[in-house]
């Protein structure tokens, strides 16, 4: 079998503090992750740190020549490059010379060997032109030959950033939601009066859970959530989605459920509580006495199902209010109830049933306030053997 030809490419990597910051190579390969050659390279100097020579920035080295040496190294490196850099040499030369350029009204010359700052922000490498076009691309094959496939590996990628605190994953997200709103398909649903299909529905579902998951991140400074809130905000008042069967409002589908609570009345909190993935905690890492990660992910989730909140429009956002509920139950029952798990239900219980307006247990709740007959047989099962009267109360005032 006759083997390929053996290319030679030329690649470039900058670093700046144990990241890759920008990469080139000759290969010409267009991708939204690293070409074979950049990869290969990474690779070959973390395994072989000894045959990569370090140099100094080429302004050090520049500063340690005298007059003579530094003639010589321009007029080589001219004369090795002098069809690429002799126009350019000539132009800089001319204003060198030139008292009154701009060039001389500056002091110092650019150094591209020296580095960032230690102050400057530093991410990883990211083709943001290249996420722009694959995701046009995918949205426009319009669910045909594996585009929602190749999407949602887009958002596994969003996902694998967040978890290892990459700060591309929001920018990256960003980039993915713009071109979803820019997709022609939205308004064109708009004008035919016609709904979403339910797997490009989906696709926006995920869009609005990673959205949570970045919003929710104790680890992100304010002024960057505050950023965040003012963009979805933006996006959501973008008069260009379809309407949901049942819907008479312009409800963009998910986006407005990333906002933080008390930024929209009718929003739907469980994806919230479901975003603490508190399945994948250590069981029982203590914080304080009697807390763990554990304990306090089991009291967000009884908050969150046992709030009352307002049942949306849409028969697709009632399924959603529904299954999300199914699945964050569905979670609970996977934990064994100890004692400390116990008196947590007992307290959230008691909560429900004399709380205000939030609870949607409380004594008076609005007519179009979503059910609460699920969680409360779920309540009422897990407080049976250890309260009864409890769990009696708690399904009585479930069934009004």
């Amino acid at each position: 079998m006759q083997s390929e030809p053996e290319t030679v490419c030329n690649v470039a990597i900058s670093f700046d503090r144990c990241k890759i910051t920008s990469v080139t190579c000759s290969c010409g390969n267009k991708d939204i992750f690293y070409c074979a050659h950049v990869v290969a390279l990474s690779l070959y100097r973390i395994r072989k740190p000894d045959q990569v020579k370090l140099h100094l920035p080429i302004s050090e080295t520049l500063f340690q020549m005298n007059r003579d040496q530094l003639q010589k190294f321009v007029q080589y490196l001219i004369t090795v490059h002098h069809t690429e850099v002799l126009p350019t040499a000539q132009k800089l030369a001319d204003e060198i010379l030139s008292q009154n350029s701009e060039i001389n009204q500056v002091h110092g010359a650019p150094d591209p060997t020296a580095g960032a700052s230690i102050d400057d922000e530093n991410c990883w490498h990211l083709d943001e032109e290249q996420v722009q076009e694959q995701v046009k691309l995918f949205l426009s094959q319009g669910g045909y030959h594996g585009s929602g496939k190749q999407l949602n590996l887009l958002f596994a990628k969003v996902r694998e950033m967040l978890k290892m605190r990459d700060s591309n994953g929001a920018r990256m997200l960003t980039l993915i939601t713009e071109q979803f709103m820019a997709d022609p398909r939205l308004s064109l649903w708009r004008q035919q009066g016609t709904t979403m299909t339910d797997k490009y529905r989906q696709l926006w579902d995920e869009l609005g859970a990673l959205w949570m998951c970045i919003v929710l991140n104790p680890h992100c400074k304010l002024e960057q959530k505050s950023s965040w809130l003012k963009q979805l905000k933006k996006w959501n008042s973008v008069d260009v989605c379809p309407w949901e069967d049942g819907n008479h409002g312009n409800e963009l589908p998910n986006l407005t459920n990333a906002l933080p609570p008390g930024a929209n009345a009718n929003q739907e909190n469980l994806g919230q509580c479901k975003s603490l993935e508190y399945q994948h905690l250590p069981a029982h890492k203590f914080l304080e006495e009697g807390e763990s990660y554990l304990t306090l992910a089991v009291e967000v989730a009884l908050i969150g199902l046992g709030q009352q909140r307002i049942m949306p429009d849409g028969l697709y956002a009632q399924e959603k209010v529904c299954r999300n509920e199914e699945q964050l139950i569905s979670k609970l029952q996977e934990i064994e109830l100890d004692d400390t798990l116990v008196k947590i239900f007992r307290k959230q219980a008691v909560f429900l049933l004399e709380g205000g307006p939030y609870s949607g247990l409380g004594e008076v709740i609005h007519r179009e306030s979503v059910p609460m007959h699920t969680f409360a047989k779920y309540l009422f099962t897990c407080l049976l053997p250890h309260d009864a009267e409890l769990a009696y109360k708690t399904a009585l005032r479930a069934m009004r």
